[in-house]
């Protein structure tokens, strides 16, 4: 077989029909020996040095520095490389003509720096660029391999390189590690362009939909009552809202309905075990009742003993949306906290990529190489070395796939120094890719039938008789056992404290950030990416408050005036097909200009919508702003003289804020109460135990206090201080 090979990583041959084909990563033999210099392009400083570290021959890059940036030369074979980092995205888009009105379809890619303001460290980064890639002959793209990873990359190479992307090269690595870098820089490969395309589409179709739909929002107030007071939406956050809305609805329309169970005791032994009546709601009270009478003090006999198992294989490995749920369900960490140390963990080499959709490891992976490193930490070290002696490592895997990454997976590299957070997801991460190696855990289920008169009561136990995985996962497994004594058929078995117990139905549980996020991801609005920021963005603009997402007035006003007015936005249908049709680009089977136009005309049927409403529309946002401020500010009656209302009021005079009643413009009332000055403040619906002044929620910082508006002089306030002084002098 003949063989030529390329300087960029693979081989050509002729086959045995003597037709020439391509062959990556195959002996691979020294490269590109005619270069002299070639710029990388990384996405973040952290990134930088691990790729140069990597690809260095001797594994010490010299580190350059200009201003505050820094950069990395580094020798590989013949080639000299020029190791840069960007900073994220450096360019942003931006309507090309002055002004702030809608509808505005004119965008270009611009500096980040002149779109925000705050991103004055963008200029220096790009002005270092640009001159490194004055120096280059060739360009490397070593971001991360997914869309905003690949479009950062193009951007930086068309806008501050001036170079042309048809002409660079991609690294393409899912793991920090330097094994992984290498092989990656040694097999480089064409820029993805149709997962740019889809990325330079996605950003104009959210540009588009976000700018002018929030002018809309925002110009119908200023243009009804002369207010400016920006109010947003965009092209996921309407049908986001939405979801949220129709679950508050169902709570508010939610009429409780009583029925009863029957709670008993049964005695066998000397051991008392709870039992289960066999019907388990009961709707009137009366039958309840004589069930109660019937069963009280009496006793059942064992008609039936039933054995069962059942095999539970390890959970799949992790996604990104797993790994968000997991870590709430374990930690109460939100969907975005999660996505955020996932990052830190992979740009410290502890970790795979963490934006991934796959639920799957690909064979290619040296699982037994990742055990060996993972045993030289001693929290992993027994189990580690009890899955190395295992003849075959293969894996459970998920049914999810994503072309670009595997499953989230630890590296085996041994971690540094890292934060508690840190520590509990990549102890998480790592426990639950030593338990894919593991056997199936097996169960024993028990049900015990007893009969008293013409009642059943059922005795139900659960027993692990082979734990496998769950051994190892155990810090994450919830599962109550219970064992039941040896115990057989014709047995007598004594029933007491049998009780008729009410309940009632309960309404729909409201949306946590973990629980909308399947939503979305069921929904498929957003991607894997920006779920978490959508989720926390609605928040974040004062549509919904609390853990468990409660609609605010504001929220209920944006709500119903979009369904009133423009009930297209607030639908996942219409959302849903953009998104199809911008994954159709990434797919190869849609034009990036075919998707644009039929955005923006679905886009001008809206805004057209809002233009013939805007007075409505304005008319109706303006109510709900004044509900939700008053909701803020309102603390309830005045407690000195009755008639008028307690309001958080800032002082034009000093600009302080506190506590007064809406008397005191009349002059009857002087009541005030002095307030936190620094953070913001959440009226809450409890009162306070001590005073029974209403309670505030105080927000400084990452951790939220909880106090009385009475906090100066409350009693119960004034002993905690007490105690606390004589603890101090307790000390001294």
């Amino acid at each position: 077989m003949q063989k030529c090979t390329s300087r960029f990583g693979y081989s050509i041959r002729r086959n045995s029909k003597s037709e020439w084909i391509f062959v990556y990563g195959i002996e691979q033999e020294p490269r590109r020996t005619d270069l002299t210099r070639v710029l990388v392009l990384t996405e973040k400083p952290s990134a930088a040095k691990k790729i140069a570290e990597a690809l260095d021959e001797k594994g010490k890059p010299e580190l350059n520095t200009r201003g505050k940036n820094k950069h990395y030369l580094c020798k590989s074979g013949d080639d000299e490389l020029i190791v840069a980092n960007a900073l994220g995205h450096l360019y942003e888009l931006k309507q090309t003509e002055k002004g702030w009105t809608y509808p505005r379809l004119d965008t270009k890619w611009v500096p980040k720096y002149e779109v925000k303001k705050k991103a004055t460290g963008i200029k220096p980064i790009i002005s270092l660029i640009r001159k490194l890639a004055e120096e280059a002959e060739e360009f490397i793209v070593a971001t991360d391999y997914d869309i905003e990873g690949s479009l950062i990359g193009y951007l930086t190479l068309k806008h501050a390189c001036k170079a042309d992307p048809t002409a660079a090269k991609r690294m393409r690595f899912s793991s920090l590690t330097r094994d992984e870098l290498r092989n990656s820089y040694h097999n480089l490969v064409e820029l993805d362009f149709p997962m740019i395309d889809a990325g330079l589409v996605r950003h104009e179709v959210d540009w588009l939909y976000g700018i002018n739909l929030t002018r809309a929002l925002t110009l119908s107030i200023k243009n009804t009552e002369g207010w400016f007071k920006i109010i947003s939406t965009g092209r996921v956050q309407g049908p986001v809202l939405s979801f949220v809305m129709d679950r508050e609805r169902a709570i508010s329309v939610f009429v409780p309905v009583p029925y009863w169970t029957i709670r008993a005791k049964g005695i066998y032994k000397g051991q008392d075990y709870d039992l289960e009546y066999h019907k388990r709601r009961i709707d009137e009270e009366s039958e309840a009742q004589l069930i109660e009478r019937e069963l009280d003090g009496s006793s059942g006999s064992v008609e039936k003993v039933e054995e069962r198992q059942s095999v539970q294989p390890p959970h799949p490995p992790f996604s990104l949306s797993s790994l968000q749920y997991e870590a709430f369900r374990q930690f109460g960490f939100k969907p975005s906290r999660t996505l955020a140390i996932a990052q830190k963990l992979y740009l410290e080499a502890l970790i795979s990529y963490p934006r991934t959709s796959s639920e799957q490891l690909p064979e290619s992976l040296d699982f037994r190489k990742i055990l060996r490193a993972l045993a030289e930490n001693k929290t992993y070290k027994k189990t580690a070395e009890q899955l190395l002696g295992l003849d075959k490592l293969e894996p459970v895997q998920g049914k999810k796939i994503d072309p670009a990454h595997p499953a989230i997976h630890p590296t085996g590299e041994k971690p540094g120094k890292i934060t508690p957070s840190e520590k509990k997801l990549y102890d998480l991460i790592v426990k639950r890719f030593l338990s894919l190696f593991a056997h199936s855990a097996v169960k024993k289920h028990s049900k015990v039938t007893l009969r008293s008169g013409n009642h059943l009561l059922f005795l139900r136990g659960l027993e692990v008789i082979e734990k496998g995985w769950m051994s190892i996962y155990d810090s994450y497994v919830r599962l109550e056992e219970k064992a039941l004594p040896e115990i057989q058929k014709g047995d007598s078995v004594s029933l007491a404290d049998v009780a008729a117990e009410r309940k009632q139905t309960q309404p729909p549980a409201r949306y946590n950030p973990s629980s909308l996020l399947k939503v979305l991801e069921k929904e498929g609005l957003g991607t894997k990416s920006t779920r978490s920021g959508i989720v926390d963005s609605l928040r974040s603009r004062g549509y919904v408050m609390n853990d468990r997402f409660e609609v605010t007035t504001l929220g209920f006003a944006v709500f119903e005036t979009l369904k009133e007015y423009v009930p297209d936005l607030l639908s996942p249908d219409f959302t849903r097909s953009i998104e199809s049709e911008m994954d159709g680009i990434q797919r190869e089977v849609a034009e990036k200009d075919d998707v644009i136009a039929g955005a923006r005309q679905r886009l001008l049927s809206l805004l057209q919508d809002f233009q013939e409403s805007e007075g409505e529309i304005g008319k109706a946002l303006v109510d709900g702003l004044r509900r939700y401020w008053r909701s803020k500010e309102d603390l309830g009656p005045c407690p000195k003289c009755g008639d008028g209302t307690l309001r958080i009021i800032r002082s034009a005079k000093t600009g302080k804020r506190f506590v007064g009643c809406t008397s005191y413009a009349q002059g009857k009332c002087d009541q005030t109460f002095p307030l936190p000055q620094k953070g913001s403040i959440t009226p809450l619906d409890d009162v306070c135990p001590d005073c029974g002044h209403r309670l505030i929620r105080v927000r400084s910082g990452r951790r939220p206090w909880t106090t009385c508006i009475n906090w100066v002089d409350c009693p119960g306030r004034q002993e905690n201080l007490r105690k606390r002084k004589s603890q101090q002098e307790g000390k001294k």
